[in-house]
């Protein structure tokens, strides 16, 4: 028998409502949730082939520990291991990585597990964005905007934000759009494309004709920053101008995340690694953009769904859980938090993260 079930799409930061369909406890394709206030029944095509990661061949289903090459192994030597290698550094050689993946239980977790062994180098990749608590515009308000700005490729990004800029084009809004290629979907769309060759000149030397079209009917959508700063000038431009401001950012919990541990750029995630011996990361890659940085640490422990460039240069991997085979909550970009549900089992021998990070702590006689 097949079943639906809903939960939140993780392929961006957009919080989509998607159904996911089981059959003998295996997700085997998607349906539209058709009274979700965000994407109204709508799903991109990534968010409709996300549920495929659940069966990939990249995905981690055993422990996984170094002896000259990365083996099999079961969960008592990898925890002990572990535990371990974090017991023999002080607080301040240790490093934690999270991500914006994660769900909000997860890096509630996970800065207690920090906390406990006063490790302060935390935070996750936020890819140029700073921590805000600024209050963000809302989809409705997009889609009432008399004109719109956006910065980045947002239709091609993010279709379902995208869907709301077309919906406000078609009741008459203007539409500005600034970004690097010679072409985009965006600009395509839009009224006018701005080629811009950094977006600090273009917020340096923003237009007259741009900013006589700011208002309280208006709306700034940034899907990409060259530099965390940016962020800060853009909300300026807003207050100034009485416009909303919808930062898009790309992991489906950054906002989430952000209100818990350090968002963190690829240089401040630099830093963080090149100064600690034993490195956690939890949710993320970093050597996919950070791989020299690695090169100076002595223990790196994984804890991942999937294989990836991090895992295989790990001393120890943990096979976490994976979308839909956990519960807890995100965060979208717009500030809304949903939650998610478990689906369907953790494959394999893999664990749920919340579970594994208690399993350390208890090795390590900490209570979280």
């Amino acid at each position: 028998m097949m079943t639906v079930t809903h939960t939140i799409c993780p392929s961006c930061s957009v919080g989509c409502g998607i159904n996911l369909i089981t059959k003998d406890k295996k997700v085997v394709g998607t349906y539209p949730y058709k009274r979700h206030p965000v994407n109204q029944g709508k799903n991109c095509l990534r968010g409709r082939e996300y549920f495929k990661i659940l069966g990939e061949e990249t995905r981690l289903t055993t422990p996984l520990i170094k002896k000259g090459n990365l083996v099999d192994s079961d969960w008592e030597e990898v925890l002990n291991l572990a535990a371990v290698k974090i017991r023999s550094y002080k607080g301040d050689e240790i490093g934690i990585i999270a991500s914006g993946n994660c769900t909000n239980e997860e890096c509630e977790i996970l800065k207690k597990f920090a906390d406990a062994l006063e490790v302060g180098k935390i935070g996750y990749n936020n890819h140029n964005f700073p921590k805000f608590d600024f209050e963000t515009g809302t989809l409705d308000d997009l889609e009432k905007s008399q004109f719109i700005l956006v910065i980045g490729n947002i239709l091609k990004d993010n279709p379902l934000l995208g869907r709301r800029i077309i919906l406000a084009r078609e009741n008459g809004a203007g539409i500005i759009a600034a970004d690097y290629p010679e072409k985009t979907t965006t600009g395509i769309n839009a009224d006018e494309y701005v080629q811009i060759k950094s977006i600090r000149e273009f917020l340096d030397n923003i237009g007259s004709e741009v900013q006589s079209k700011l208002d309280e009917h208006s709306t700034i959508v940034v899907g990409k920053l060259d530099q965390k700063e940016e962020l800060d000038d853009l909300y300026k431009i807003a207050s100034k101008s009485n416009s909303k401001l919808i930062p898009v950012m790309d992991d489906c919990n950054s906002r989430g995340a952000m209100n818990i541990v350090p968002a963190l750029d690829t240089d401040d995630l630099k830093v963080l690694v090149e100064s600690v011996k034993l490195l956690y990361v939890v949710g993320d890659d970093p050597v996919s953009y950070t791989a020299e940085s690695f090169k100076g640490l002595d223990f790196l422990i994984t804890q991942s769904p999937t294989i990836n460039n991090t895992t295989l240069l790990s001393d120890v991997v943990l096979p976490g859980a994976c979308w839909a085979e956990k519960s807890g909550s995100f965060t979208n970009s717009t500030g809304n938090t949903q939650k998610i549900q478990q689906i369907v089992p953790v494959a394999g021998d893999a664990q749920d993260d919340v579970v594994i990070i208690q399993k350390i702590a208890e090795k390590l006689d900490i209570k979280l």
